[in-house]
């Protein structure tokens, strides 16, 4: 009699919560690593860039930053602080990474800004990793219990 069916509904919509946002980190991550490795094979070609690596280096670039946004809008609704960090960092990384390449194309290939490019990506792809372990944690062992 003492049961309220309130609280497991919930906890089972926030542990979905949770579990969208883990999933949503996964693509995150494999974007990732496919733009690090186009990155790295633009690299290894040079300039010239060929346009067709260099064009599907900047889409992928765009798609990361507006889908870490809505992983990120999707994060603010969780009740662990950790999954909101990740989220935050890891669009701000991509964000940076992808200034810090419109910057490295458009300035003539500064070696600072590609530094930045690449270190920021790095950050983002440990992020990401941190995303999707902090974005599973079930609900019910983030809050704490207060009595």
């Amino acid at each position: 009699m003492t049961a309220n069916p309130s609280p497991p509904v919930a906890t089972d919509e926030a542990t979905a919560r949770n579990t969208t946002l883990r999933i949503r980190a996964i693509p995150i991550f494999v974007l990732l690593l496919g733009e690090i490795l186009l990155g790295n094979q633009l690299a290894e070609v040079g300039s010239p860039y060929p346009v067709g690596y260099l064009a599907a280096h900047v889409v992928l670039s765009v798609l990361l930053v507006g889908f870490t946004a809505h992983v990120l809008l999707a994060s603010l609704r969780l009740p662990k602080a950790a999954a909101k960090y990740a989220a935050v960092i890891t669009f701000l990384s991509t964000l940076g990474a992808t200034i810090g390449g419109t910057v490295f194309l458009l300035g003539g290939g500064s070696t600072a800004s590609l530094y930045v490019m690449e270190g920021l990506g790095g950050v983002a792809l440990i992020a990401a990793i941190l995303l999707m372990v902090w974005g599973s944690v079930a609900a019910s062992s983030q809050t704490s219990p207060t009595t």
